[in-house]
């Protein structure tokens, strides 16, 4: 559907014009379909018009009372308008050039004296319809013949000149309608004009109607005056019956600027038109209606573009921006088992994505979106292993630049740098230490200070609980790490020590959860007997004799069957009276039992 628009120029000036400067009067009249009275008074009210039609143009509105209108239902709100600006309350009424009530009050005495009353402006009216006869375009203009002030409207309305039916539409019995108000332009409120002209000062409106309700095109005219709004008073009337031939140029469109979107749909198209028959009307392809269009994606727009009734048409491309790459800075923060790849910043970006791979792969892990920061630490890598690492720049609505790639490689292994020894008691240790990338598993020796016989034990954590030390005794560890498969394996770490402390035999029983067994006699002067049991499936078992101290006076291996023992002892005379321990173990069970030697 055309969309028609209203273009207001003033132009302060004095020319000559070929308007009309003679005084032409406005009468209008309130009638209805069926209105009995009206259908008796018209007939001689028509006759007064028709004998003055050089004097007078008159205008009928139709009001909603007394009864059915049909010329009321296709325009009320402005028949409504008028109605009420004149209160008016009856039917038929007329107003002369602004004033009266009655419709005797407009006769041919009441005509020639407005008539030879010296008109303020001169009207100057052409209109013509489109190409396809569905719209009018009209132009007036408005003149100041001598100096006017108030509160000035100017007023221009299509009339349909003679409607006729064939049987009456309303009560009344009328058949023939003459000079039926259609449409108000551009509404029924008119056009403000300065509360002050001067002589040559004068006003063009351009206005536009898409025609509805109209039973004969041919029988269109056009109609305009000049009320001021305070008094009511009207100070000239222009009319013109037929339309003006003229030949519709259509406007030209031209480029004025496109910007395409990049991150957001923030792309214009700016259009410059000119020529044709102003005021023009704009239809663009994604239903905007303006001049220029904003906030686009990417994309072709279409514009048609009418002024007067012939079109013009013009088709853009908003074409989208691609965000540039970021650029990779050197990788930092190098380990055997991570690598931080850092690059700089692309001018709106709202986040980033990056990837990895092997680099003999051709499979690359999953985006990992990583937010609007401009590095990222990859880890869980495998070491002394190349990688390519890519990054890609993302707008908010998903436009990105593509990946752009970097490599570099992990570290070899890593040596265990620290540990730490906990002691649980005299006899047991923890060495812990803090664990080292991408390693599968820890080996840890350890050997009495001095000896050369090692302990060794492959452990998955970071920790290793060593039991049945000795106690008041030195030992010596060393760690290293295995990354994979060998070689994949660190060397050994420095030579540590730690000492075991002195036992108190006392203490020990009281903190350590060992168990009991029997001995037997006790106190005894040189043979002791000892009885207990371990698991099934032991088979063997140290015993050893501690004084008060925790130093071991006497060690021995005992066989065990089914996991259980009963031996005799012959204590060495070398011993002295005193408080002993008897302590067995076997794996990590121990038994322990006090023993007082007396001879």
């Amino acid at each position: 559907m055309k969309k028609i628009l209203l273009v207001l120029s003033v132009c302060l000036f004095a020319l000559e014009s070929s308007a009309q400067t003679q005084r032409l009067i406005l009468v209008e009249e309130f009638t209805n379909a069926s209105c009995g009275p009206c259908a008796l008074s018209n007939p001689a009210f028509d006759a007064l018009m028709t004998s003055n039609a050089t004097k007078v143009v008159p205008v009928r509105y139709h009001t909603s009372f007394p009864g059915y209108d049909p010329f009321y239902s296709q325009n009320p709100l402005q028949n409504q308008a008028r109605t009420i600006y004149y209160q008016v309350t009856a039917v038929p009424t007329a107003r002369m050039d602004g004033a009266g009530v009655f419709l005797q009050d407009v006769n041919q005495t009441s005509i020639d004296a407005e008539y030879n009353v010296a008109p303020d402006y001169s009207i100057n009216l052409n209109y013509h319809l489109s190409s396809d006869n569905d719209s009018v375009y009209a132009t007036a203009t408005f003149k100041a013949i001598n100096t006017v002030t108030g509160t000035l409207k100017a007023h221009i309305m299509m009339v349909e000149k003679m409607i006729t039916f064939t049987t009456p539409p309303g009560s009344n019995g009328e058949t023939s309608f003459p000079m039926v108000m259609k449409k108000m332009l551009p509404s029924e409120t008119g056009t403000t004009l300065p509360s002050t002209m001067y002589p040559g000062d004068s006003v063009v409106v351009n206005v536009g109607w898409l025609i509805s309700n109209v039973f004969n095109l041919n029988q269109l005219a056009l109609i305009a005056f000049v009320q001021d709004n305070a008094t009511k008073n009207i100070k000239q009337a222009g009319y013109a019956p037929v339309p003006s031939t003229v030949t519709v140029t259509p406007p030209t469109i031209s480029q004025n600027a496109i910007v395409s979107p990049m991150c957001v749909n923030d792309g214009l198209v700016n259009i410059n038109v000119s020529g044709g028959t102003p005021p023009y009307t704009y239809a663009w392809s994604n239903g905007a209606t303006s001049e220029d269009i904003s906030g686009l994606a990417a994309g072709t727009y279409t514009v048609t573009v009418t002024g007067g009734g012939a079109s013009a048409t013009s088709i853009f491309t908003v074409q989208q921006l691609v965000l540039q790459q970021p650029v990779i800075t050197p990788t930092t923060n190098r380990t055997a088992c991570s690598i931080t790849m850092n690059w700089n910043p692309v001018t709106g970006a709202a986040n980033y994505k990056v990837q990895y791979k092997l680099q003999n792969s051709s499979i690359w892990s999953p985006e990992l979106p990583v937010g609007n920061v401009t590095s990222f630490n990859f880890q869980g890598l495998e070491s002394g292993t190349f990688y390519d690492f890519s990054v890609s720049a993302f707008c908010g609505n998903g436009n990105n630049s593509g990946y752009i790639s970097t490599n570099d490689s992990t570290g070899q292994c890593e040596m265990v740098s620290s540990s730490a020894v906990t002691i649980n008691s005299s006899t047991s240790a923890t060495i812990s230490w803090a664990a080292s990338c991408y390693t599968i598993g820890y080996r840890i020796i350890y050997r009495v200070a001095g000896t050369s016989s090692w302990n060794s034990s492959f452990v998955f954590t970071e920790s290793k609980i060593m039991n049945n030390l000795s106690p008041n005794t030195t030992y010596e560890y060393r760690l290293r790490n295995r990354c994979g498969n060998a070689p994949n394996v660190t060397d050994w770490t420095p030579l540590a020590s730690f000492t075991t402390p002195a036992m108190r035999i006392e203490s020990e029983l009281e903190n350590q959860s060992v168990s009991k067994f029997s001995v037997y006699p006790n106190p005894t002067s040189s043979i002791v007997n000892i009885s207990g049991s371990f698991n099934e499936k032991v088979n063997e078992a140290e015993v050893r004799i501690m004084n008060e101290l925790g130093a071991v006076v006497y060690s021995e291996k005992i066989p065990l069957e089914f996991g259980t023992f009963d031996t005799p002892f012959n204590l060495p005379t070398t011993l002295s009276n005193g408080l002993y321990f008897i302590n067995v173990s076997s794996d990590n069970e121990n038994k322990m039992s006090k023993l007082m030697l007396e001879r």
